[in-house]
């Protein structure tokens, strides 16, 4: 099931950004494909990261967009500043959704690496997340679009708010994904010789639902193999393979 959720999410957010850029190419001419609703490249290594900062600027873009209130009786520039921070919102929230997602797919492979019931579930904590961050980001898309096609001060100042409201929730959601994709990842680095953390290993082993006969078995192997890299990662695979 999480290998069809995967690319599912993926092209989610991949239409969430074409149908967004439809929306605003009409009314500006500018709209950039390119650039429209793009996650930057990631590795393993960087994708929580990503997500993470992602979050703070989709969050940043969402309190400007809630800071956009007109005047009792608003003047035409102050609506289209208005207007211009729902669309800003609604692209954070198109973009953090895409990070969201890869933040998401991180974290499965470092499920599939790993094979272990912790990263297991940080994957689906995570695809969670980059579900929620993709629904956030068509509401906040839907809302953009109806603040361009109002033109009574009220409509359009609440369409501005529901998508302040929804890049909020993506950010949050982002913020998520990103936590969940870090467990995953430190988990599957602890269990390399490059990044072995024996703590945290003894922590895993600890919560395997294996026999404590087991454990201690697991226990012993991995440390009188700690001191050789080559030793060391067979030990590790066979503590992979008994937590599966």
């Amino acid at each position: 099931m999480r290998k069809l959720l995967l690319p599912i999410l993926i092209l989610a957010a991949a239409a969430a950004a074409w149908w967004w850029y439809q929306q605003q190419a009409p009314e500006t001419g500018t709209a950039d494909p390119e650039a429209a609703g793009t996650a930057p490249e990631t590795s393993s290594q960087n994708a929580a990261d990503i997500a993470e900062e992602t979050a703070g600027d989709t969050a940043e873009a969402a309190e400007d967009a809630a800071g956009e209130t007109p005047a009792e009786q608003p003047a035409e520039a102050d609506l289209e500043e208005t207007t211009e921070a729902a669309n800003e919102a609604a692209d954070a929230a198109a973009d953090a959704a895409a990070v969201a997602a890869d933040a998401a797919a991180e974290a499965v492979q470092a499920s599939e690496q790993t094979g272990v019931t912790a990263t297991d579930a940080a994957a689906e904590e995570a695809e969670a997340a980059a579900e929620a961050a993709l629904d956030a980001a068509g509401r906040a898309a839907d809302a953009a679009a109806n603040a361009n096609s109002q033109d009574a001060p009220a409509a359009v100042e609440d369409s501005a708010d529901a998508a302040a409201s929804a890049a909020a929730e993506a950010a949050s959601a982002t913020g998520e994904a990103a936590d969940a994709a870090s467990v995953a990842a430190g988990i599957e680095a602890a269990l390399t010789p490059e990044g072995f953390d024996a703590g945290k290993v003894e922590e895993l082993i600890e919560s395997a639902s294996i026999s404590d006969a087991q454990k201690a078995t697991l226990k012993r192997l991995v440390e009188s193999a700690s001191s050789n890299p080559d030793l060391l990662r067979a030990a590790l695979d066979q503590v992979k393979s008994v937590m599966k």
